[in-house]
């Protein structure tokens, strides 16, 4: 499958080398994805989890707004449909 991002993505600790990234709709982190080096049964996997909670525009979560993806891509595919998914429920229009 090719996945073309839709956000834009950014390391959440920039120059530290972590496995660890933002992203964001303009100035909405909409949710961040890290690589797992400590869960004894996800270890090396990525978690992903949605972000917008503190927005005024979302009042209504969706759940799950967390999970583990085995590559980085895929964990980057969740937060974004789970954002699109969130906007849709909140009757925003599509970024």
């Amino acid at each position: 499958m090719t996945w073309q991002k839709k956000y834009r993505w950014t390391p959440t600790w920039p120059g530290e080398g972590h496995e660890d990234w933002s992203a964001y709709d303009g100035k909405i982190c909409i949710g961040r994805i890290m690589l797992d080096k400590t869960t004894h049964s996800r270890k090396g996997m990525f978690m992903w989890s949605g972000g917008a909670a503190q927005h005024e525009g979302f009042p209504q979560r969706i759940m799950p707004h967390q999970g583990w993806e085995q590559e980085h891509w895929q964990a980057a595919k969740a937060v974004e449909d789970w954002y699109d998914r969130m906007r849709e429920r909140n009757g925003l229009p599509p970024s």
